[in-house]
């Protein structure tokens, strides 16, 4: 029996797809996925309900790579995997982020990972308001760094004509091409023991 011309269809297909066309091009458009797909956009309606639904998908492309969190694990241990993993997920495809924070995350797989993480939070005593705060603060640092990987080399121009603390930094500073990495993994440093100290004044149970 011949085998297809193409690959069979599928919504996986058309999200990785449309990944491809915003690593590419920083853009897609469900057009411009079908025609690279060479099928018509109503064939893709078959399997997709419109752009939302693949910014979901490849939503949950990428968290399909965090690191797995295991009930036991002690929470810095788990939030410290889950955030590396996180960045390095939205690293790899920068141009990403803009579609998926423009929408609500609806997309399973996202949400069970989310769901992991703040069931090893609960757990460790962490209350309702607490866990929301630590990762909304764990998004905005992780999504902040994945941007800042893919950023030029020379952030600040090192202008000497101008006399600032900052200017005088960088004419002093011996960071090299890992200054993202290190600045990434000191914010992540001061939000572990920020989340300690959270959880230290979380009230006690009553009962």
């Amino acid at each position: 029996m011949p085998r297809p011309s193409q690959p069979i269809l599928s919504r996986e297909l058309i999200c990785r797809t449309a990944l491809n066309l915003l690593d590419r091009t920083g853009r897609f458009t469900v057009p411009e996925v079908a025609q690279k797909l060479g099928v018509s956009v109503s064939s893709l309606y078959h399997h997709v309900a419109g752009r939302a639904e693949i910014v979901e998908g490849i939503r949950g492309l990428l968290a399909g790579r965090f690191a797995p969190i295991a009930d036991d694990t002690p929470w810095p241990q788990a939030v410290a995997a889950w955030a590396r993993s996180y960045r390095d997920a939205f690293a790899a495809h920068p141009a990403a982020i803009p579609p998926l924070v423009a929408q609500t995350i609806t997309d399973p797989v996202t949400l069970r990972q989310y769901g992991a993480l703040a069931g090893v939070l609960a757990r460790s005593g962490f209350g309702p308001d607490s866990i929301v705060l630590a990762i909304t603060m764990l998004d905005n640092l992780c999504l902040g760094a994945a941007l800042d990987v893919g950023a030029p080399s020379v952030i600040w121009d090192d202008n000497p004509a101008i006399d600032s603390p900052m200017q005088t930094a960088l004419g002093r500073a011996t960071l090299g091409a890992d200054r993202a990495e290190r600045g990434f993994e000191l914010g992540l440093a001061l939000t572990l023991r920020g989340l300690a100290e959270l959880l230290a004044d979380q009230p006690a149970e009553v009962g």
